[in-house]
């Protein structure tokens, strides 16, 4: 220790007062400190000069002499601290032989701004976290009354385009009629169906954003599930002349899953590789059992031929109201509903859904789920 120095700095060294006692030498490094100092200053900075703790505030580093230059009045300076939290002190640096002493007490002026700026500031984020809750109970309640309102509409409208589907499909059957007037009565079938798959699509999204999901699970075959599908698939192939071929030889035998919700799945995603394709074309439909990290895995790919997604679809793709990107090739309407739901059946029976594409390579959408699961975890998803 200096000696000149010591009376100043022992009457502070044991001392937890809120003041910095600094020795420097001729090169301005710290060569001691009082207890305060080595509270809350970096230590490992010791013997560094003192230009080196200061938080600088502009470009130019200060130097040393500017440092000491003013001396008779004192120099707010702003030191890193060992919580790396900068704290202001007014500086006085007095000389001695060898070096100088630099006393630093808080910048009580600065503490008290610093202490009514961040009670505004609080204040400011309690009124906007209030605005937010407030927020966020409206739009829950909004976001109630649009689903009430979505499943009450197309429940109400299901009704009706059910029987408008029945009898122009009696009349289409049943009755002797012309050319023209069959293809118009084809035409009314086809917007019917669209409207019934519109409110189908609404109802299954209202009880989705419900959280009232269940799955009604049973010992399923998944070839049983395929060959139900099936038999919806071919009518729209046959119409669009697209090959469709299907195969669950490996599939395996029961598994506990919803037959209706993952036929719902299987419809949407072959149904829209259908939708896709040209005449000519070909969708295949793959079911089997994949081994997983524990157990086995349904899994079931839908390949089609068609115009494939770029990546950009692809991020947003199982979102509701999303669209491919590609238009499907008949012109049939689409919602931007059905993956969304698919990939919510699919989640609610612990499994995954995705989509494998190269534009202008065609696409294969895929989903699987667990072939061994306990069905009390999984009917309330």
């Amino acid at each position: 220790m200096n000696p000149a120095a010591s009376p100043i700095l022992a009457t502070y060294l044991d001392s937890l007062a809120p003041v910095l006692v600094l020795t420097l030498d001729q090169d301005v490094r710290v060569t001691e400190c009082n207890a305060y100092a080595q509270q809350i200053l970096p230590m490992e900075q010791l013997g560094r000069p003192f230009t080196d703790w200061l938080v600088e505030l502009t470009a130019r580093k200060l130097t040393g002499a500017e440092l000491l230059a003013g001396t008779e009045t004192p120099a707010r300076l702003s030191l890193n601290t060992a919580s790396r939290v900068p704290e202001t002190f007014l500086f006085h640096f007095f000389p001695v032989p060898d070096g100088h002493i630099a006393l630093g007490s808080p910048d009580i002026a600065q503490q008290r701004r610093l202490g009514e700026t961040v009670l505004g500031l609080n204040r400011e984020l309690s009124n906007l976290t209030r605005q937010l809750h407030q927020a966020n109970a409206e739009l829950k309640e909004l976001n109630q009354l649009k689903n009430t309102f979505l499943g009450m509409a197309a429940h109400d409208l299901r009704k009706p385009i059910g029987a408008i589907l029945a009898y122009v499909q009696f009349v289409l059957d049943e009755a002797e009629l012309g050319a023209e007037h069959r293809e118009f009565l084809a035409i009314s079938h086809a917007a019917a169906a669209d409207m019934k798959r519109l409110v189908d699509n609404f109802l299954d999204l209202a009880v989705i954003e419900a959280n009232q999901l269940r799955l009604d699970l049973a010992n399923v075959r998944a070839a049983d599930i395929l060959d139900a599908a099936m038999v919806l698939l071919r009518p729209l192939a046959q119409r669009k002349a697209v090959t469709l071929v299907a195969d669950a030889s490996q599939a395996g035998g029961d598994m506990r899953l919803d037959a209706a919700k993952l036929q719902q799945v299987l419809l949407n995603l072959a149904g829209n590789a259908v939708e896709h394709s040209q005449g000519g074309q070909q969708v295949t439909i793959c079911l089997r059992r994949a081994p997983k990290a524990q157990g086995e895995e349904l899994r079931c790919e839908v390949h089609d031929e068609g115009a494939g997604i770029d990546a950009a679809a692809k991020a947003h793709l199982f979102e509701a109201f999303a669209q491919a990107g590609s238009r499907k090739t008949g012109g049939e309407r689409a919602t931007g509903l059905g993956l969304s739901i698919a990939r919510r059946i699919v989640e609610a029976h612990g499994g995954r859904i995705g989509v494998d594409s190269v534009p202008g390579q065609g696409a294969c959408f895929w989903f699987t789920v667990p072939v061994t699961q306990d069905p009390s975890q999984k009917e309330t998803p």
